[in-house]
């Protein structure tokens, strides 16, 4: 084997070497950049997707529970005859007020508006007579029902 042939092997040698090098340096490094990012980033951006979905779904459940207190604080007051059997609820929301345990419904007819303010005595919201109907009062101001206590 002649010199010149020696230094060609080593050379191709030295070749391999780097290439096995940066081969396994490289492997590590995307090793490590995977686990940064599947174990500390991922984690981070899929958590507040869980997180909004179960807000979500507690605001859901609120809003209907809103809307069923102010429906049965609506068919209260049309039992009662205050209200017209055409009227509606205005909005579904609950609005609240100074008194603790007391909100207040808007509902509407074509002539009228009402306001339905309701005190909550207990807290099963899906049974009807956990609402009590406080008063009614008139758009213009005029008290039309007041409970007495």
């Amino acid at each position: 084997m002649s010199s010149s042939e020696a230094y060609g092997t080593d050379r191709a040698l030295a070749r391999e070497w780097l290439i096995a090098r940066i081969v396994v340096i490289g492997g590590f490094i995307v090793a490590i950049v995977a686990a940064i990012y599947f174990g500390y980033l991922v984690p981070r951006v899929l958590a507040p997707r869980q997180v909004r979905a179960a807000l979500h779904s507690r605001i859901e459940l609120l809003l209907k529970t809103e809307a069923q207190i102010c429906t049965t604080a609506l068919n209260d007051a049309k039992n009662f005859g205050i209200v017209p059997q055409y009227g509606h609820l205005a909005n579904a929301k609950l609005g609240a007020t100074d008194v603790q345990g007391r909100y207040v419904c808007v509902a509407s007819t074509p002539a009228a508006k009402y306001l339905l303010a309701i005190d909550l005595i207990c807290r099963d919201l899906k049974n009807p007579r956990c609402t009590s109907l406080y008063n009614i009062v008139q758009g213009n101001g005029a008290v039309l029902y007041q409970r007495q206590s």
